[in-house]
């Protein structure tokens, strides 16, 4: 290597190094020392203590039955990211059609992308408040009985996930739409040529050229679901209730009872189902391509 180019090597090197150096403290190695963590029985007031595996043996067991009963809820949460898909495409589809007032439309479908977490689950936590909620309000109209949406354990859950489809199927909206517009017309007109529908030709062209967007919006949104935090906290003053998610549990061991190698088991829990759900997704998409 002559001098010149040790030179332009060294001096990429050296711009790297404050990025690099910011990842491997801030990031690598707290991951890492965090599944070291997990195996460890640690009261963060106390010393550590190694259990090997029995952090998450005690969780995935019978033995903390409580531990189902929150993966079921993160289950809840994560099935209703279908719904805000379905919500995204077909408000995409719809202004993908040009109708009056577009523009308009587009910045409303927007707006829920722009506001952080919390002031949004103020505003909703408002919105389902059980005597002044607009939403109660409504029902009081049609002449149906007031729910506890944040509450009643019945409906806690669902109360929830209202709004994460609001703001869920807000994001996927702007990605459909931004896909939508990249599928030639041309492919239409030859479908309409060859006498086919708009369900058909929605059905035979919109769906398949749409796959990947469909998959990157079910990995971002099995991602959001398993992580859900603020909304819920905020929404419920703290008390989830029937909303205690494994999120909320990982929270509630690791910084309310300082069980710091259980809360990092949870993690890790946590980041194998999403990894086993991202590879699923993923590896799907892969196996049509190959059958296609």
């Amino acid at each position: 290597m002559t001098k010149a180019a040790f030179e332009r090597t060294a001096t990429g090197y050296a711009f790297l190094l404050p990025g690099l150096a910011g990842f491997l403290l801030f990031t690598l190695l707290p991951v890492i020392g965090s599944f070291l963590v997990s195996f460890f029985h640690w009261h963060l007031f106390a010393s550590p203590v190694f259990v090997d595996t029995a952090n998450y043996a005690r969780l995935l067991t019978a033995e903390d039955s409580r531990f189902a009963a929150y993966a079921g809820n993160s289950l809840f949460f994560l099935l209703v990211v279908p719904l805000e898909m379905l919500v995204a495409l077909a408000a995409a589809y719809l202004l993908n059609e040009r109708p009056a007032g577009s523009l308009l439309f587009k910045v409303i479908f927007f707006i829920p992308v722009v506001f952080s977490a919390v002031p949004v689950a103020i505003v909703w936590g408002y919105l389902l408040d059980t005597e002044h909620g607009l939403l109660n309000g409504l029902l009081a109209i049609m002449g149906a009985g007031k729910i506890a949406w944040l509450y009643d354990p019945t409906w806690i859950k669902r109360g929830i996930a209202l709004m994460t489809v609001w703001q869920g199927s807000a994001f996927g909206t702007i990605i459909y739409f931004a896909a939508l517009q990249g599928i030639p017309d041309q492919l239409y007109e030859v479908a309409r040529l060859d006498g086919a529908g708009r369900w058909a030709a929605f059905r035979g062209i919109t769906l398949p050229l749409l796959a990947p967007t469909h998959i990157f919006l079910a990995v971002t949104g099995v991602i959001g679901a398993l992580q859900l935090f603020a909304p819920i906290v905020i929404m419920t003053h703290g008390n989830a209730g029937g909303a205690h998610t494994l999120m909320i549990e990982l929270y509630t061991k690791a910084y309310q009872e300082f069980s710091m190698g259980e809360g990092a088991a949870i993690a890790w829990i946590l980041f194998a189902v999403i990894a086993a759900a991202s590879a699923f997704l993923w590896r799907s998409t892969a196996w049509r391509g190959e059958n296609a």
